[in-house]
């Protein structure tokens, strides 16, 4: 039965938003809800129009609203979801101060905190738990946010990131988990039709904010641990992409004395497209065959045993900050 349930729920969450992806570009056309290039960090040839987020998360909901009995953690993620939409929705049109956003980021993750998404190493004190759920979905929801920088980055990463999840979670038999996330992958899925370059509509912020809550609450939700006791570590190597972005842009704007809170075009996949000249496809091409690595590494974390995740783990810092040094000395406008 509940294999039954998943596939609807895949086949539903796809063809909405197969078919309601060009209704949104529609409505934001007649309302003029674009993103308009500037030559500087949009760079797009035509204004492009957002909501998409808005259909992603009608075609997420609404499988596991239809199909799962609802409870405590299932109404708190939904909520925050909708927190997030609209607050990202309000942003997309110019509505909402960086602050006001925060704020409302805070008052999401605080819903899922108190729906039991907590973090939980038996070896940390509880409070040091609750500490580190906030910490991590709040740098998720502005991880996703931050790697939205070109057509079909965000999209086809948190796709992985997704199914990644959904294997997992059939694994141990996690059956809320398995429907959020494969309801999500499909979503992703669809909406990566209309999201590759070039990409006639985008995430916006009430995309990838409510994207990144949901990624980030299904890492914290999910069991890792079954055979290896270090395999909580997987959590991160599944959206270390978005992740290790966040920092690098941070650090290179406190080391360029710029504010890390505004926009600039430090992103590592702007450095990697720019130093081999490589077309937007290639890049993100790059970046999904690494995804797809980094899925294979958890699988290999989940079955294996702590002296292969401190290996691995060892080997993808390593990966990551020879890479980040490397491009860092590629001059950006």
């Amino acid at each position: 039965m509940n294999e039954i349930i998943l596939i609807l729920s895949f086949v539903l969450s796809f063809f909405l938003t197969i078919y309601g992806t060009p209704i949104a570009q529609k409505v934001a056309h007649r309302y003029n809800i674009m993103d308009f290039p500037d030559q500087k960090l949009k760079q797009q040839k035509q204004p492009v129009p957002y909501l998409g987020g808005i259909i992603i998360y009608f075609a997420f909901i609404s499988p596991v609203s239809l199909l799962f009995p609802f409870n405590k953690t299932l109404l708190g993620i939904l909520f925050a979801s909708s927190i997030l939409l609209i607050v990202g929705l309000f942003d997309d049109l110019k509505a909402m101060t960086p602050i006001i956003k925060f704020l409302f980021q805070v008052i999401a993750t605080f819903v899922l905190i108190r729906s039991g998404i907590i973090i939980n190493l038996t070896f940390l004190h509880p409070w040091v738990n609750y500490i580190l759920s906030f910490i991590w979905i709040i740098t998720m929801i502005n991880a996703i946010n931050i790697i939205d920088i070109m057509d079909g980055l965000a999209t086809s990463i948190t796709f992985l990131a997704s199914l990644t999840i959904f294997v997992i979670s059939l694994y141990n038999q996690q059956f809320l988990i398995s429907i959020l996330s494969i309801s999500l992958a499909a979503s992703l899925l669809g909406f990566l039709k209309f999201n590759w370059e070039p990409a006639k509509i985008y995430l916006g912020d009430s995309g990838s904010m409510f994207i990144g809550m949901v990624i980030g609450s299904l890492t914290i939700m999910s069991d890792y641990s079954k055979y290896n006791d270090l395999g909580f570590i997987s959590g991160f190597f599944i959206l270390s992409i978005p992740l290790f972005d966040t920092i690098y842009v941070v650090i290179l704007r406190i080391f360029q004395k710029k504010s890390p809170f505004f926009g600039t075009n430090d992103h590592f996949a702007l450095r990697l497209k720019k130093k081999f000249r490589l077309s937007t496809i290639k890049t993100i091409c790059i970046f999904f065959g690494f995804q797809l690595i980094l899925m294979l590494i958890v699988f290999l974390n989940f079955y294996t045993n702590p002296t292969i995740t401190i290996i691995s783990t060892i080997c993808i810092i390593l990966v990551f900050t020879l890479m980040g040094l490397w491009l860092a000395e590629e001059k950006m406008e």
